[in-house]
């Protein structure tokens, strides 16, 4: 009986033991572990932890393909030389999603963000900053239609706020900066040369 009861604990050990290093086999699995990473289709995956499923060209990432990281960023979109290039969707891991154009691995062109906080910017992009002219569209109700440069409103746009008041002209570096005529719900404008977001010298 203690015979045939050594034997079995023996067995299953044997046998968790076994699942368990198969396990952690597949889970440390590197390289190209499925299709084809040369020329063709296949899932290719780091040290890291990232992996990538999509075209291959030459042993490059290239054609249409999905990334993946741990942190939970995911993109979904064109390759070109193992870069993000035309079209694609990028989820980041603060939950911000942007859709667009991509430019040697950077957002750049035209694209729309959707913030997790709500805000919404639809326009020009460079090297993964607001640039160029676009349109962002608060939570809050506000909204800014103008010139942007690396995220900051800056050249010629209107703001306009929550109770209807808007201030139309130039900007730098994100403040009312310049020439801008502000218009008041009542009708009454005032206008004239601002800095840093205050009137300094009226038409």
């Amino acid at each position: 009986m203690r015979v045939f009861l050594k034997v079995t604990f023996l067995f299953v050990f044997y046998l968790g033991f076994s699942q368990e290093e198969e396990v952690s086999q597949s889970n440390t699995e590197l390289g190209c572990i499925s299709g084809d990473c040369e020329n063709g289709l296949g899932k290719y995956v780091w040290k890291n932890g990232h992996y990538y499923y999509g075209a291959w060209k030459l042993g490059k990432m290239e054609g249409k393909g999905k990334y993946y990281k741990p942190d939970g960023t995911i993109y979904d979109g064109f390759w070109i030389n193992n870069k993000k290039n035309g079209q694609g969707k990028l989820v980041l891991p603060n939950g911000d999603v942007y859709n667009g154009d991509f430019k040697d691995g950077d957002a750049e062109g035209f694209g729309v963000m959707i913030y997790k906080n709500g805000n919404t910017y639809k326009g020009d992009w460079k090297a993964n900053k607001r640039y160029g002219q676009g349109v962002m569209n608060y939570l809050s109700g506000e909204r800014y239609v103008g010139e942007y440069k690396n995220n900051l409103r800056h050249g010629n746009g209107r703001f306009t706020f929550r109770n209807g008041e808007n201030y139309d002209g130039e900007w730098m570096f994100g403040e009312m900066e310049g020439q801008g005529t502000y218009n008041y719900q009542d009708g009454s404008s005032l206008s004239g040369i601002w800095a840093n977001g205050i009137l300094v010298e009226e038409d």
